[in-house]
């Protein structure tokens, strides 16, 4: 009786952990030649194809949100990032290089998309409890692609 209920728990645990580490094939398939593109870009700070591969609704650094009414705050995105000082661009690089694991402590609310993490410790409990990395940028698989939806300074 004692083993049901203990098996029970260990299940009651890890299955939401397992749910939301879940991938689609095509999402695997498309991810190594989207981070590929996605880094290049990066590093040439190609604005063009970094907007392709990012959504509208991007997620900068204490979001100072959709400044010229566009719906779209990719462009104060990069503005951000060429003037604020901190060195985003240089950050984001460094992260991408460090590569991009499952998503599965990160997560934007209520969403069940097959998403990834980069850093790699930036999906660590303990090193977000701790603040043990300064940024992260989160990727998400939307209708066929992977798009990425965010990049921050931890943690919020």
């Amino acid at each position: 009786m004692k083993l049901t209920k203990v098996f029970i728990l260990i299940l009651a645990l890890l299955v939401p952990q397992l749910s939301m580490a879940q991938t689609t094939p095509a999402a695997e398939r498309a991810w190594k030649p989207f981070f590929a593109k996605f880094r290049a870009a990066v590093k040439k700070r190609d604005r063009d194809a970094l907007a392709k591969m990012m959504v509208r609704e991007f997620y900068y650094l204490s979001s100072g949100g959709d400044e010229n009414d566009n719906n779209d705050t990719r462009d104060e995105t990069f503005e951000y990032w060429d003037t604020s000082g901190l060195g985003a661009w240089q950050a984001l690089e460094a992260i991408l290089a460090q590569g991009a694991v499952v998503n599965t402590n990160m997560r934007e609310f209520g969403s069940k998309a097959p998403s990834r993490i980069s850093p790699p410790i930036a999906n660590n409990r303990r090193a977000i409890k701790a603040r043990s990395f300064k940024w992260y940028a989160v990727f998400e698989f939307r209708k066929g692609s992977w798009y990425c939806t965010g990049f921050t300074e931890c943690c919020d």
